[in-house]
Order: C-alpha cells, then structure tokens, then sequence
C-alpha cells in the first residue's frame, strides 16, 4: 500500500498534495478498521467452534446403583463487538466458558495451582482455586440445575479462545496483506 505523492512548489500542487495525503490517511484507516473487524471475526469463528465440541463437565450419576454416564457438553457463545473507536473485544458467554478455556479438576489438568492454559496462571484461574477447592480431589459432587447429585471429573482445558488466537496470529501478516491489496 504504498503512496507516492509528487509535489512541486507551488499552491496548486500542494493543495493538490495535501488533498491526497488526506485520502490515503483515510484509506489507512478505513483498512485498519477492516483488518481489526476481521481478526476479531476470525477469532470468534474458531473460538466458537472450539467451545461447541469441547467438555464442559465430564462425569456420571449414580442411578439405581449404577454409574450414567454424564458429560456434558457447554453452551458457549462467543461474540465481538467494537468498543470505542479503535477497540474490538471478544467475548465468551455461557456458565462453562471458564471451564471449557482453563479446565477443572486435576483428574485432566495437571497439579492444583497450575494451569495448562497459558493464560491461565496471569489470569487467576488455576486448577483447584475454584469451587471450594473441590477441583483438588478426582472426583467431586455438586447439586446441578435439575437438583440432582452430579459426580465429576471436572473438564480437561480445551482453551477455544486461546488456540483461536494463536492460530489467526500464526496468519496475521496474510491477512493484513490481502486487507491492505483490496
């Protein structure tokens, strides 16, 4: 995308010139604009498909004596909207989003403390610092929506967003040139 602006010394040409460099400066940041928007599409899409096959709650009921299988998968919605003129925020909604990106329980993520999510640690959510501590043991209980005495593993780390993120960061000079060549 680049401008070569001839200009000679008088009025009319550098009206002319600063005419143009208004232009372009408005082109630059109408493609910005476009390139921000499509990062943050591309993110979403990926994060979105990762939270839609991944454990949200893997574990069993006892019903009658016997073990049910009872893993469930998360409803998760991820989302983008910009915020202010030069800012785009991506957001996961859904009760599972936390669990789904950093996981629970040390059954499929390693020690209490750590986190197999590298956002993880920086963001405070650690295996085990959530749930009364529950996450440190193998299995665990809680009552679900349906009243019912849920057992679980917890939910290995799927990390939707964080694998979306890398992947379209592994993309970002592609996908600025072929913004910026249109």
């Amino acid at each position: 995308m680049n401008k070569v602006i001839n200009v000679t010394l008088d009025s009319t040409s550098i009206d002319a010139a600063v005419k143009e460099i208004r232009e372009y400066a408005e082109r630059v940041r109408r493609k910005t604009d476009e390139l921000r928007e499509r990062i943050a599409e591309m993110i979403s899409n990926q994060a979105q498909a990762g939270f839609n096959t991944s454990i949200a709650d893997s574990g069993f009921m006892v019903i009658n004596g016997n073990a049910v299988d009872d893993t469930r998968f998360g409803g998760v919605t991820v989302s983008h909207s910009q915020q202010g003129e030069n800012t785009t925020v991506i957001v996961t909604d859904g009760k599972d989003a936390a669990f789904i990106e950093f996981g629970a329980g040390v059954y499929f993520n390693g020690a209490v403390g750590s986190s197999p999510n590298p956002w993880g640690v920086e963001l405070g959510y650690t295996i085990g610092s959530f749930g009364l501590g529950n996450g440190s043991k193998n299995v665990w209980g809680y009552r679900g929506d349906d009243g019912e005495i849920h057992l679980t593993h917890g939910a290995p780390a799927s990390m939707p967003l964080y694998k979306a993120v890398q992947s379209v960061t592994r993309d970002i000079e592609k996908i600025a040139r072929e913004v910026f060549s249109t």
